[in-house]
């Protein structure tokens, strides 16, 4: 089983290049599940009104779907990581102690995590996701940063060829 994820702020373009990545593997009749962003399904505010409710939520919740569709496909790709809600929850609460080892020991099952940089046109509206630039930006600052704290070997999307099958070596 091979997961690999894309991590960034909300708006940057992972959701198409999780469906793209997903449409080149199935090509080459690749087994390959995706997993969409769990944020959509939640129940609690999102965004800049999120509470430590929401967080956790979704935090539990796309750990427990990545579960399921590992035992279902050789390879799955997540439209977010574990650390993209735990980003949001340092947004307005800061570090957990709690959550901070469930976190870093779940990132170790990822084994490619391809960082999306903030990228012109995709912070557009669509009833869910915020629009401020200001808070894409705060997430995406805090995202690099714990990334860097955590030591997170991580491939960086702007260093990346078009070919993902290709850049990322993997095999069927």
């Amino acid at each position: 089983m091979v997961k690999i994820t894309f991590t960034g702020s909300h708006g940057t373009g992972k959701t198409t290049l999780a469906h793209k990545l997903v449409f080149n593997l199935k090509k080459e009749n690749v087994d390959v599940g995706l997993l969409q962003e769990v944020a959509r399904e939640c129940p609690f505010p999102i965004n800049e009104q999120v509470t430590r409710k929401t967080q956790i939520w979704i935090i539990l919740n796309q750990i427990i779907k990545e579960i399921e569709l590992e035992e279902k496909n050789d390879i799955l790709v997540c439209d977010r990581s574990i650390l993209d809600g735990y980003c949001y929850y340092i947004y307005k609460f800061g570090r957990s102690k709690t959550l901070e080892p469930l976190i870093k020991e779940h990132l170790k099952t990822y084994k490619y995590i391809i960082k999306v940089p903030i990228r012109e046109g995709f912070l557009v509206k669509d009833k869910i996701r915020s629009i401020d630039p200001k808070f894409q930006k705060d997430i995406d600052t805090i995202l690099n940063k714990m990334l860097k704290t955590f030591k997170i070997k991580y491939i960086d999307y702007k260093n990346l060829e078009d070919d993902f099958i290709k850049s990322l070596s993997i095999k069927k």
